[in-house]
């Protein structure tokens, strides 16, 4: 079976269980343990995490757990290994060094368990290529990494070069890099518009702060059918010339070509394995 790359991720508190598996949508659901879990309730939402992974869960899930340099953190930790069923994935937050990932894989009790990274400092940037190296999947933090650059949050221009490096460092490393959620809610054209803006510059999806924001998603990194016939039409051309450099539609097509047009293909079996989309 072909593995699916997630296109949406769902962020949701830990602290509202309700909420785990409202969006079923949704590729992937992030059970917030960081930001969205005030200092005084994290026990709290500790328990109630731990209630829900008690049965066996069908949805994709990921954990988003506190800085490994903070108590919090360290409890994260211990509370996945306690589960008695596991999420799929485990997002890391605040990272500044490829040891930290190192630690928690290393102590995760369940070695399949991915791990995605949250690039939201300037500190992570500066060893971008070495986090993503030991990483599963890079998510880009805009809102905290703008909060450090000091310029206003949600902005295109003022934060592409740090989108730029976290596809580059990702596709260096043989990762999907996932983008920052789109925070103006009720803003569909935007939000599609900002979908199809960072696609082109390599993203394999996108974060989100709300159930009505998923639709938008899913569709903008599903393959369309004109992406797929071309795809399709890319591998039977060359290979129809011996796997020679070729023309198509007065277009020069050769192995990038090729390459491209696996890898639509590639999402679309996933696609369809997963859930008959297209």
């Amino acid at each position: 079976m072909t593995t699916l790359t997630p296109r949406s991720f769902l962020y949701c508190s830990a602290l509202n269980e309700s909420q785990f598996c409202k969006s079923t949508n949704t590729d992937v659901t992030v059970i917030d343990l960081e930001d969205g879990v005030a200092k005084e309730r994290k026990a709290e939402a500790r328990a109630i995490v731990s209630g829900f992974y008690r049965c066996p869960v069908s949805a994709c899930t990921a954990l988003r757990i506190n800085s490994i340099y903070h108590p919090e953190g360290l409890k994260d930790i211990l509370l996945v290994n306690a589960l008695p069923h596991k999420p799929n994935y485990v997002v890391m937050a605040m990272v500044e060094s490829a040891a930290e990932i190192d630690i928690v894989r290393q102590n995760l009790s369940d070695s399949a368990i991915r791990l995605l990274v949250t690039v939201e400092t300037p500190a992570c940037m500066r060893v971008i290529y070495d986090v993503a190296a030991v990483s599963d999947g890079l998510i880009f933090g805009s809102a905290d990494y703008a909060a450090s650059l000091g310029v206003a949050i949600g902005g295109w221009t003022n934060i592409l070069h740090a989108r730029s490096q976290i596809v580059a460092a990702a596709s260096y490393a043989g990762i999907p890099a996932f983008d920052t959620a789109y925070f103006k809610l009720g803003d569909e054209q935007g939000l599609a518009e900002e979908c199809k803006q960072v696609m082109q510059l390599g993203f394999a999806g996108k974060t989100a702060i709300h159930p009505n924001q998923i639709d938008t998603i899913n569709a903008a990194f599903t393959p369309t059918k004109a992406e797929i016939a071309h795809a399709e039409a890319v591998l039977a051309t060359v290979e129809s010339s011996g796997n020679n450099i070729t023309k198509l539609d007065r277009m020069m097509i050769g192995p990038p070509f090729v390459k491209l047009a696996q890898k639509i293909l590639a999402r679309r079996r996933a696609l369809e394995q997963k859930q008959g989309v297209l």
